[in-house]
């Protein structure tokens, strides 16, 4: 473990204090567990940047997606055969 000195509010420190003699869990515990917590939820929204990122990258450049193909634009210009 890595020894961290952090400065709180009066009203966290209180509510810590409140919540570990509550659950009966020491205050260091409860942080180590908000800050896993929130640690999970960025690399959540991490993943989540990134394949909207992927989907972006694969769209072209004007942002819609085709739905026709390329042949179909010269049909009518084709010689019948």
């Amino acid at each position: 473990m890595i020894r961290k000195q952090i400065f709180i509010p009066r009203e966290q420190d209180e509510a810590l204090k409140r919540l570990s003699k509550r659950t009966g869990r020491s205050e260091g515990a409860l942080v180590r567990d908000a800050i896993a917590l929130r640690l999970g939820q960025e690399d959540v929204a991490d993943k989540k940047w990134h394949a909207l990122l992927q989907e972006w990258a694969s769209r072209p450049a004007d942002g819609r997606v085709r739905a026709w193909r390329r042949e179909d634009l010269y049909e009518d210009r084709m010689p019948p055969g």
